[in-house]
Parts: structure tokens; C-alpha cells; sequence
């Protein structure tokens, strides 16, 4: 009997060890199937609308892709619900790989995949709750510089780029549709909403003959190397019979349905008052920051900066009793010209942060027809194998405008989007990475270190910590006012009234509680992302004391690139552990 026994536990430990000499793996096979895998998932995607790959490659050939077919995608439920299927097949496929056989940088992609792809498939619970137009930032507003910006590489860009814009009537149609839908199912914006970006609509088409993407594109195409004088006149024809004949009726489509539409909206108050608003505003929140914390962990978070910024302000106050006074004449920074303050900053931040890539970079300004609906500034991320050419737009050129813009172009330019964004490009990351989009990070970084920013900006530095102190605090008052809008259901007296704490002007309180009801956490990217910086730093200089190095931390924050914080905070956790050994 015994003898039996032992027979049989041989032979099931003969067939255990059997089965794990067979489903043993050889890392190298499994690392290079993990790279196919990213690889074929970044070239799906960049193939999905023209727009998205010309603004991701300059040369899709090198990735085998045949950039024959024009369009901007599709924008309805059924896609979107496509997309989720995929979302889940991606998901399955990513598990599959033996996390402990990747190279480390693979690790940190599935990682950064992994809690993406979860994030994605938790807002799919919400489709009708999407919403692509916004006074600001939505589809409407950002369309004619991403347009506008359409890279020529060569003839045959310009040829798409003409060939494209047909597809913009189609594309609004979409929109239109599933506007009406969201109609039918309660969940249309309010008027006021509507209004809003009916007349940013209307003063982007105001004057057709004259509209900015022919005149811009006159000169863009004459400033093309190699067109003949009469290759430069026939395309000059043709786009602006492609902006007359599409684009314009583009907005007109948008504009009328908008118009039909209004009164539907049951919702005058924020996405609290939907039936499933509460939800879906949290995994917005979660999307748009990156960071993990709780909603609840996010008031407290927001409620102590803003509590210490105005501790700080009325320490600085204590401390220099002119500050007030500084601070109500201050009018202007030394430096005013955007190229010369970007020239300023590249030297100025060498002892905080890595060297810069030398890149170049245009300085343009908006449109005057949608000057008044855009942000003060925007940098457009170039193709990420091209990324030596880069532009910021700059809303206004006036001289009010550019004496206080030095931040601003901080935030923007160095060492703000264009550093942090070519510093990641030329790290050479797996190319899915440069599709991701981490509001959070971008947004946060870029905050950060406008804060920064006013300390190398040549100007009196109790007066320096008392305009980042007392910005920090009116960032975080407009995010916090946005919870409490859309999460904990305020009213509009009492959002106006808390902002009024802030800003005691009734005027600019309630044009304020509109922009954060007509665009739901718009602002906690920047606010909760700098903070969450902020959070890390704090914790660093308390742990490593005398070793800590703020160009060492920035350097973390720069190498692991665009993510969530909370893939982010496992890696800063082990970097703690090397800067102490």
C-alpha cells in the first residue's frame, strides 16, 4: 500500500514538473511579442481618422501604414461601443503577458495600459453622458487650429488636408445626432450652455469669404518650398471652395440643431441633478486628474491648499507690509516678448531641471474670430518623429496682454508642455505612450511649474511667493467650486457665495460659476494634478532631508512620462528607496 502511494506521488510530481518545464517562457521571445503588441496597438489607433495621424507621424510609412484612405472617424454610440470591445480584448491580451519577463520600461507600459484601459471601460457605463462640445474646449472650438496646423510634408498632405474637409460636414452630423439622442433621454445641456457655443460657432463663420482657415491657409501654402505660381493659386481655389462649400455649413448644421434643440435641456444645475451624473462626474474626475484619491480625499486635498496658500499670503503680508502694494501696482513682468521670455526661461531653469532638447519652436497668435472663446495660450504637440518643430498659440497681442504673459509661456513653452512633451519624445518610449492622453500629468506639470516660474521671472521675490501663493489658491477654489457644482449638488447661490469668499466681485463670481457649469472639471487637471506634484515633492524633501535634490525629482517626474498618479506613486515610492540608499 505504501509502495503505491508512492508511485502515485512520483508520477504527479514527474507531470508538475513536466508542465512547468513546457509553459516555461524565454523572456526575450516574450519581450519582443509584448513590443509587437504596443506597436500594432499604437498603429490601430493612429489609423482610426487622418487628423490623428498626421498629427502623430510624419512618416506612418515607417510604421507600414498606407495613409491613402481621408476621413475624421465616426462619432455615434455604435463606435464608441466598438471601441469598448476592443478596450476588452486589449485588456485580455495585455494579462496575458508574464509581467515578470518584461524589460522594466515594459513594465511601466503595461502598468500605465492596464489602469488606462480599466479607467476606460468604467466610463463606458456613461455614453450618453460624453459630451464633445464646450464653449472652450470642445470639438467646435479647437477644430480650426488643429486644421489649420494640418502638417505638409509634402503635395500629397495638401492634398488631404483639402480632401479632409468635406469630412468635417460629416462629422458634425454625427454630433448633431447624438445631441438629439441625448435629447431624447433628458440629458441635453442647458440653454445657456447652448447659447454659449452657438456664438462661439457664429463668430468663427462671421465673415465666410474671409474666414481664418482660407486666410491662413493662403499664406501657409505660399510660404510651401517647391509650388509653382499656379499650383499655389489652384490650391488656394480649391480650400476655400472646400471651407465654403463644408465648413461653413458645418457650423450652420451645428448652429440650427442647437437652435431646436434648446429648451429640451431639463438640467440648469450641474451633472449632481442627472440620474446617474454623481457617477459618471467621479470617473470624469478620475480621468481628467489621473489621480486616485477618493472624491472625498480630493475636497480635503483642495480645502488644505487652498487653507495654506492664504496662510502663506498672510505670513508674506507679516513679513513685508508693502506687499499689497507691490502687489496692486504690479502691471507688468520685465521681459514682454514671448520669443524673448522662451530664449529667458531655457537658461533660467538649468539648475532645477534636466537640459533642455534643442528644439524650435513659432510663436503664433489666435485668430480674432476665435480669439474670444479660446484660452489665453495653447501648445499643439508635434508628430513624434518630428518633433524638433514646435508652436504656441498666444490668444492677443496687445501690450496688456503680453506684459503679464511670462508666466504663461512658463506654462507652455519652458519648462512647461513644449519641454516636458519633446524631454518624454526624446526618450524614445513605446510609440502607443504618445497617444495616451493624461490631462492630469500634461496639466498638472505644466501648472507646476508656471507656479514655479514666477521666481526666475526677475521680479521682487516676496512679491513672486505672494502671486504664485494667491494663483495656486484661486485654481484650487475654481476646482473645488466644480466638485461642489457637480458632485455634492450646489446651487448657484451657494457656489456663487463660496466664490465670493475668493473674489469679492458678484459679476465675476457668477461668470465664473458659469464656465464650471458649462464645462465639468475643466480645471481639476490643473489644480489636482499640481497638487498632486506638490503632494510628492513635500514628501521627498521630508524623507531624504539634506539628500534631497529638486532637479533629481524633477528628473523622476520627466523619465516616467505622461500617467496616472497612482502608477506614478508606486514608482516614486521605489525612487525614494534609491535616492535614500
Amino acid at each position: 500500500m505504501t509502495y503505491k502511494r508512492c508511485k502515485f506521488f512520483l508520477l504527479i510530481l514527474f507531470l508538475f514538473l513536466l508542465t512547468g518545464c513546457a509553459q516555461k517562457k524565454d523572456p526575450a521571445e516574450v519581450q519582443t511579442s509584448f513590443d509587437k503588441f504596443t506597436t500594432e496597438l499604437f498603429v490601430k489607433e493612429v489609423q482610426s481618422d487622418s487628423l490623428s495621424l498626421n498629427y502623430a507621424l510624419s512618416k506612418p510609412e515607417t510604421y507600414g501604414i498606407k495613409n491613402d484612405v481621408t476621413t475624421l472617424g465616426e462619432f455615434s454610440v455604435p463606435k464608441m461601443q466598438e471601441s469598448l470591445s476592443m478596450t476588452e480584448n486589449n485588456l485580455k491580451k495585455l494579462k496575458s503577458y508574464p509581467y515578470d519577463l518584461l524589460t522594466k520600461d515594459q513594465q511601466l507600459t503595461y502598468d500605465i495600459l492596464k489602469d488606462y484601459y480599466n479607467l476606460d471601460l468604467t466610463l463606458g457605463d456613461y455614453l450618453y453622458y460624453n459630451e464633445s462640445l464646450g464653449p472652450t474646449t470642445g470639438i467646435q472650438a479647437q477644430l480650426p487650429i488643429l486644421l489649420a496646423e494640418f502638417n505638409f510634408y509634402s503635395k500629397d498632405e495638401i492634398d488631404q488636408y483639402i480632401e479632409l474637409l468635406p469630412c468635417v460636414y460629416d462629422y458634425f452630423k454625427d454630433i448633431t445626432n447624438f445631441e438629439q439622442e441625448k435629447s431624447k433621454k433628458g440629458l441635453f445641456m442647458n440653454d445657456s450652455v447652448a447659447d454659449s457655443i452657438i456664438n462661439q460657432c457664429e463668430a468663427f463663420i462671421k465673415d465666410p469669404e474671409n474666414n481664418f482657415l482660407i486666410e491662413y491657409f493662403n499664406v501657409k501654402i505660399t510660404e510651401f518650398n517647391g509650388l509653382t505660381e499656379e499650383e499655389i493659386k489652384s490650391y488656394q481655389k480649391r480650400n476655400k471652395e472646400a471651407v465654403l462649400d463644408y465648413i461653413i455649413p458645418a457650423y450652420h448644421l451645428l448652429i440650427d440643431v442647437l437652435y431646436e434643440l434648446k429648451g429640451t435641456g431639463v438640467n440648469d444645475g450641474g451633472l449632481y441633478n442627472f440620474p446617474q451624473g454623481k457617477d459618471f462626474y467621479k470617473c470624469l474626475t478620475e480621468y481628467k486628474t489621473g489621480s486616485d484619491k477618493s472624491m472625498e480625499g480630493m475636497i480635503k486635498m483642495l480645502d488644505s491648499a487652498i487653507s495654506n496658500g492664504i496662510h502663506n499670503i498672510t505670513t508674506i503680508s507679516l513679513k513685508d507690509t508693502t506687499i499689497m502694494e507691490k502687489y496692486l501696482d504690479f502691471d507688468s513682468f520685465p521681459i514682454t516678448d514671448p520669443d524673448e521670455i522662451l530664449t529667458d526661461l531655457k537658461g533660467d531653469i538649468l539648475d532645477d531641471f534636466p537640459a533642455p532638447v534643442s528644439v524650435n519652436c513659432d510663436i503664433k497668435y489666435v485668430h480674432e474670430s476665435l480669439a474670444e472663446h479660446l484660452s489665453p495660450a495653447m501648445y499643439l504637440v508635434p508628430a513624434m518623429d518630428n518633433y524638433e518643430n514646435n508652436n504656441i498659440y498666444i490668444n492677443g497681442h496687445d501690450v496688456e496682454t503680453l506684459s503679464l504673459i511670462y508666466p504663461t509661456v512658463a506654462h507652455e513653452g519652458y519648462p512647461g508642455h513644449l519641454y516636458q512633451c519633446v524631454y518624454f519624445l526624446n526618450s524614445n518610449p513605446a510609440p502607443v505612450r504618445n497617444i495616451m492622453n493624461f490631462l492630469g500629468y500634461d496639466e498638472g506639470w505644466a501648472t507646476y511649474v508656471e507656479l514655479y516660474s514666477y521666481h526666475i521671472a526677475g521680479i521682487d521675490d516676496n512679491l513672486a511667493s505672494f502671486l504664485e501663493s494667491n494663483n495656486l489658491v484661486i485654481l484650487c477654489m475654481y476646482a473645488r467650486t466644480d466638485i461642489g457644482i457637480h458632485y455634492e449638488g450646489w446651487s448657484k447661490e451657494k457656489a456663487v457665495s463660496y466664490i465670493m469668499e475668493f473674489i469679492n466681485n458678484k459679476e465675476t463670481a457668477e461668470r465664473i460659476y458659469k464656465v464650471l457649469l458649462e464645462e465639468p472639471a475643466v480645471y481639476l487637471p490643473y489644480a489636482v494634478g499640481c497638487l498632486e506634484i506638490i503632494e510628492m515633492r513635500d514628501q521627498a524633501k521630508a524623507e531624504l532631508g539634506d539628500q534631497f535634490v529638486l532637479k533629481d525629482f524633477h528628473q523622476f517626474l520627466l523619465d516616467i512620462g505622461p500617467a496616472s498618479f497612482g502608477v506614478i506613486r508606486d514608482y516614486f515610492e521605489d525612487w525614494l528607496k534609491e535616492q535614500k540608499k
